[in-house]
Formats: C-alpha cells, sequence, structure tokens
C-alpha cells in the first residue's frame, strides 16, 4: 500500500471537500493540520500501520513530518478524517487521488475500533462520494497479509488486480501487494454494517 503522505509535498489547487460525506453513524471530513497528531498515531504505529509504508514512530524523520504540511491543501488528493457524528471522536482516515475517472484510495481505522462496522462505513460513504464525483472506478493497493483489509474491499466486489510490492519509509521492511480493482455501476455490492 503507498503512502497516504504520497502527493502531499506537490503545490497547487487543493482538494477539500465542499461538504463532508455523512453517513449513518459517521462524518468523514477534510482533513485540516490540527490533525497531524492524529493521523501519526495511526499511520506510524507498529500494530495499527503495519501494512502501510508510513514509517514507524521511532523512524519519523524531518522529509517525512514537512509531508504534512501540504495536507490541507493538497493538489492531487482528498485526506479525510472519519470521526463519530455524536462525539466528534476521530476513528479513521480515508484519502482518495482521482485520475482519470480512476479513484485511488487508502484507508487506515484505529486499532481500538477493528472488526467492528467503521472501516466498512467509511468505505460505502466514500464509494457513495467517488461516484456522485464522476468516478468510474476504485483501486486499492493492499498487503497480501493484511487479511482484514482483503476481506474489506472483496465483501464490496472489488477483484485484486496486478500484483506490487512496497517498502515502508526508512525501513527495509517490504511487502508483497496487489492492487485491487472496483469498476462502479448503478449498484455497487455494499454489506451490511453492524450496529
Amino acid at each position: 500500500m503507498e503512502t497516504a503522505m504520497r502527493y502531499a509535498a506537490k503545490k497547487g489547487k487543493h482538494m477539500k471537500l465542499d461538504q463532508p460525506v455523512i453517513t449513518e453513524h459517521l462524518i468523514l471530513r477534510s482533513y485540516r493540520n490540527a490533525d497531524m497528531d492524529f493521523c501519526i498515531r495511526l499511520w506510524c504505529d507498529a500494530e495499527n500501520g503495519k501494512y502501510m509504508s508510513d514509517p514507524l514512530r521511532e523512524n519519523i524523520k524531518e522529509d517525512y513530518l514537512a509531508c504534512f504540511e501540504n495536507m490541507e491543501d493538497d493538489p492531487d488528493g482528498y485526506y479525510l478524517i472519519a470521526e463519530f457524528r455524536d462525539s466528534h471522536n476521530p476513528v479513521g482516515t480515508f484519502c482518495m487521488f482521482p485520475e482519470n475517472g480512476n479513484y485511488d484510495i487508502v484507508y487506515c481505522v484505529a486499532k481500538e475500533y477493528w472488526r467492528q462496522w467503521i472501516g466498512r462505513e467509511m468505505l460505502a460513504g466514500a464509494l457513495v462520494w467517488m461516484k456522485a464525483q464522476g468516478a468510474v472506478s476504485v483501486t486499492a493497493e493492499v498487503a497480501d497479509e493484511n487479511i482484514a483489509s482483503r476481506a474489506l474491499l472483496h465483501a464490496f466486489g472489488f477483484q485484486e488486480g496486478r500484483k506490487k510490492r512496497f517498502r515502508k519509509w526508512y525501513e527495509d521492511t517490504c511487502f508483497d501487494s496487489h492492487v485491487h480493482v472496483l469498476k462502479l455501476t448503478k449498484k455497487e455490492k455494499t454489506p451490511a454494517i453492524a450496529e
């Protein structure tokens, strides 16, 4: 899985949601600079960010931190924070990078909310939004070892595509991966979301 930070170093017109994506239990809103600590806590945690290319917290360097300076006004991607509608407590991140009708996505759920409905509801809400923007396909690169993420994508009808490999920032840790692809149609497969 490529890093959620991959495009943040570019400058230009920013990509922010005009309105947050609101689901039954969640709000997906645009990233704000004040969200940096939350993102680092998720993406750079040994367990939570295991299958992301972001570095472990103890390996963070200045060039990685510098990427956060541009995320709020990123010209090439939507960086979103998922939070509960009632409490506004953040529970995950969801990033979308549009190009030629395809949206490449990267997501992360805080580990205290794993094996619940958070990932399904984030993905379901984002798919509705992407389709409304004219998306014709969605891709997500996922480590082959990341069984939970692969199961989530397959539950929505994603198909395993080309094989890849990625490496964590500043480390020799590598993961075999596949790009999972969903061709958008009028009616996507949406798994039930448990209360």
